[in-house]
């Protein structure tokens, strides 16, 4: 009841927007995996997919590439890496620069820019070179999901025998996809404050803030994206934290002394 009671200030003391972000099951031949969308913030992207989950698309579809620590790849439903669903979707750029192809996301395959259709691809380490806003343009790589629990399931996808293709052999089938819930999250507009500038995002160990002085900060809070509270450091002495938390997507709040206050998104990869 305490965490809850603290989320909740949390929420009401930033005036941020609570919003419910689309939770979907990927039920694989190898297990299934949670993903959460990225609806706020890649209301295009994460919505072309969502209505390819729901027309049930990607039913009986193979993962059709897979690349140990880079990527696993699909969505095409004719198995070859070419195929898509007749269409395309404009690439889509993320404005809060919050987001990156980072280790447990998702994001749009495609051939060039505004390409996009139903591939789609799983970061299994931290790609950011692929991120829409970095060259190359032509390899832009719009995220609009994270894998939020069953990464082992991931994992063992992406350590399968492939060919000379990348092709895994035997198939790994996704059986269904579909929508099977809501995730509670806090996305970082709609409050009077600013953007808490975080590096290194993705981190490892600890994080360091910038951009602030620390003789300004009256607390700083981090939060998990359901708004569970992980960590609060009241009159910090340092602006670098020790994060000894799961892989994850994490939310960091700081009120300053003049009542101002910050939010942004911090990734802990494994």
């Amino acid at each position: 009841m305490k965490k809850f009671l603290l989320a909740v200030v949390f929420l009401i003391s930033t005036q941020a927007v609570l919003t419910a972000q689309t939770k979907v099951t990927i039920y694989t031949t190898f297990g299934n995996f949670d993903v959460e969308m990225y609806d706020s913030l890649m209301p295009i992207t994460a919505g072309n997919f969502l209505s390819l989950v729901n027309s049930k698309y990607y039913d009986g579809v193979i993962f059709h590439r897979v690349i140990k620590n880079f990527v696993i790849q699909g969505g095409d439903p004719t198995g070859t890496g070419s195929g898509g669903p007749g269409y395309t979707i404009p690439d889509e750029f993320d404005s809060t620069g919050v987001l990156s192809n980072t280790i447990r996301t998702i994001s749009m395959a495609n051939s060039g820019p505004n390409s996009g259709g139903s591939q789609f691809f799983i970061n299994l380490k931290n790609n950011a070179y692929l991120d829409y806003d970095k060259a190359p343009l032509t390899s832009a790589h719009p995220i609009f999901a994270i894998v939020r629990d069953g990464w082992n399931i991931v994992d063992s996808i992406a350590n399968v025998s492939v060919n000379s293709s990348d092709r895994p052999m035997p198939d790994v089938v996704m059986d269904s996809v579909r929508v099977t819930g809501r995730y509670i999250g806090v996305v970082e507009v709609g409050f009077d404050g600013s953007k808490v500038e975080v590096s290194p995002n993705p981190f490892v160990c600890e994080i360091k803030l910038s951009g602030v002085e620390l003789r300004e900060l009256k607390a700083i809070s981090i939060y998990s994206v359901d708004g569970v509270l992980v960590k609060e450091i009241v009159n910090p002495q340092s602006l670098t934290i020790s994060m000894d938390v799961s892989a994850g997507t994490y939310m960091i709040h700081t009120l300053y002394k003049n009542g101002r206050q910050g939010m942004g998104k911090i990734v802990k990869s494994d």
